[in-house]
């Protein structure tokens, strides 16, 4: 079996601490300032070891990446949610950035200075924009059916760090990324949301209305740890 290749690169910051991070199957590591260079040699090597396990780890997921294809080399691609609608993403160049909303889908028109994870950010804003009323409708939806809190607004969005959160002024953001994610596992990141209006924190007290708004959680849960997010 041929084994992965795994890159990285070394980036100087101004920062206090050094620190490491994973973009695009590349461990980038940031060195903190005033490092002597065997200090430097040190935390790199520290750094490397530890995210290169991590990076072990996170390829044993399942990577929700529905435009990665696109982004890579083509000019057409359909993605399909997991409740089954299907949306097409052209990509046409041009002297400027555009987004054009067609019947099936999208039509990206993209300029010399947008880059790659700008591109990528748009594709997720598109997809974001179409499908936010039926998410804002899920999660009123849910809410009813289980802790009737007070909610100020729903957010669908692309994060690449979480799969979503909930403001202290209410405001519930699901990761788009979920669109793609079995729909029980969507339903537990809505609860475990809607439940942080009735406790801010993760203690038992937390966990018990989460167990009574879902009794299977632990299984979604689970399942939800078993995917792994893009980075832009």
């Amino acid at each position: 079996m041929q084994q992965r290749v795994i890159r990285h690169r070394v980036e100087r910051t101004k920062n206090k601490h050094s620190r490491a991070v994973i973009r695009d199957d590349t461990i980038v590591i940031r060195l903190a300032r005033g490092l002597s260079p065997s200090e430097e040699r040190e935390h790199i090597d520290d750094l490397l070891v530890r995210m290169k396990e991590q990076l072990k780890e996170e390829h044993k997921k399942t990577l929700i990446n529905p435009f990665g294809r696109l982004l890579a080399s083509g000019e057409s691609t359909v993605v399909t949610l997991a409740s089954g609608r299907k949306y097409r993403f052209m990509l046409r160049p041009g002297m400027r950035t555009k987004i054009t909303q067609k019947r099936y889908g999208w039509q990206i028109t993209v300029g010399p200075k947008l880059r790659r994870a700008g591109l990528h950010r748009s594709l997720w804003k598109a997809l974001c924009i179409r499908e936010q009323e039926r998410m804002r409708t899920l999660v009123q939806k849910i809410n009813r059916e289980t802790f009737g809190v007070h909610i100020t607004d729903v957010r669908l969005q692309f994060a690449s760090s979480q799969w979503g959160s909930c403001s202290p002024k209410g405001v519930i953001m699901i990761n788009a990324a979920l669109l793609f994610a079995e729909p029980h596992i969507l339903r537990y990141v809505i609860i475990h949301e809607l439940a942080h209006r009735k406790r801010a924190d993760h203690s038992p007290q937390y966990w018990n209305w989460v167990r009574w708004a879902m009794r299977d959680f632990r299984s979604a849960r689970e399942k939800l740890h078993d995917y792994r997010l893009p980075t832009l």
